[in-house]
């Protein structure tokens, strides 16, 4: 769980480029000017960032003790069902019930099974929007904390690197991912402290 999340977190790309005239609507073509670029890149370990950065700690031990919960419930009902109609068939077969109990009992039975696949469908979608949710809020946090970190900085390019990256190799000087945790991890921190009690817990549930 905790590696599939990591991939999922671990886009493959952040371009920021913080150069007023980049947002304007003309061209250089258009205005005739002389656009020069100073070639300044960085780039940032993303798995190594997602791994040490406390807010995806704290949510993905949030979200994965909640699955947890959400499994073992599903699986204790599944096996509940199963012993009734386990229970029901040995009743079939040895005969200890009329054709109208064996029918309530089926149609009991049917209607058990029905709620329960509904039930663990409304989990399993609600678990997957929870994940997708949590992926959302680390990239966002990730990527709006980059911006304000190059308004300072002003990289023209920065770049995530993950285990499967096409950037097989780069000067350790360009590597900015210690800049970029401890900023995001002091910003977290911050938040939690600002955050009411409630929120709190809830974030720890």
């Amino acid at each position: 769980m905790k590696n599939l999340l990591i991939a999922a977190c671990a886009f493959t790309l952040l371009a920021v480029s913080c150069n007023e005239k980049s947002t304007s609507t003309q061209t250089p073509e258009a205005t005739g000017e002389t656009v020069t670029t100073t070639g300044k890149i960085a780039y940032v370990r993303i798995d190594t960032l997602i791994n040490q950065y406390n807010m995806y700690i704290d949510l993905r031990t949030a979200y994965e003790e909640k699955a947890q919960k959400a499994d073992t419930e599903l699986t204790n009902k599944g096996r509940s069902l199963e012993r009734q109609m386990r229970d029901y068939q040995e009743k079939i077969q040895n005969g200890l019930v009329t054709r109208s109990q064996a029918q309530s009992i089926e149609e009991d039975l049917t209607r058990q099974q029905q709620n329960f696949m509904q039930h663990r469908d409304k989990v399993m979608g609600e678990m997957a929007e929870e994940e997708q949710v949590m992926l959302n809020q680390i990239q966002y946090s990730i990527t709006e904390f980059i911006k304000e970190l190059n308004k300072d900085y002003q990289y023209d390019l920065i770049l995530s690197t993950t285990g499967s990256s096409p950037i097989l190799s780069g000067n350790p000087a360009l590597d900015i991912t210690a800049t970029v945790l401890e900023g995001l991890n002091k910003k977290y921190a911050e938040e939690k402290d600002k955050a009411p009690k409630n929120d709190k817990k809830e974030a720890a549930q």
